[in-house]
């Protein structure tokens, strides 16, 4: 199950693993990843300083990487925001990647309330092309 380094890396190099497997889930939802969401995927696993050979296994076997929701609130506004940006980006939002969307925000820690009241307007701002940290700052 894994090398040694994946046995002993760090909870948040166990996180952020986790977290690009769920963006690479929900670009592979709709049967295909475009080349937007491929795109999104690299700059957001540079973001994360994931390696090469990092990203080829959470590819690779996704089931190893489970989510672990970070432990700050801004955190996990940011990694929602990703994930609404991935549903986002290939210009299309497939029902099964709103649903998917949703129980990730739960997984992240978010109330059923919070998503309804926040999830929308988050969806607003990336459609009109707002940078991520505008987004957290005002929702924040």
């Amino acid at each position: 199950m894994g090398t040694i380094a994946h046995r002993f890396e760090t909870g948040e190099q166990s996180s952020q693993k986790g977290h690009f497997r769920n963006l690479i889930m929900l670009a592979r939802i709709d049967g295909m990843v475009a080349e937007e969401e491929k795109a999104l995927l690299e700059r957001i696993s540079n973001r994360l300083g994931l390696t090469d050979e990092q990203v080829k296994d959470v590819k690779n076997d996704s089931n190893s990487y489970p989510m672990i929701p970070p432990v700050s609130r801004e955190e996990r506004y940011e990694r929602f925001i990703q994930l609404v940006q991935m549903i986002c980006v290939d210009g299309e939002i497939d029902p099964k990647e709103d649903i998917l969307v949703h129980r990730y925000g739960i997984a992240l820690g978010f109330t059923q309330e919070r998503l309804d009241e926040k999830y929308p307007l988050i969806l607003e701002k990336v459609k009109n092309g707002m940078d991520r940290n505008d987004i957290l700052d005002s929702i924040l």
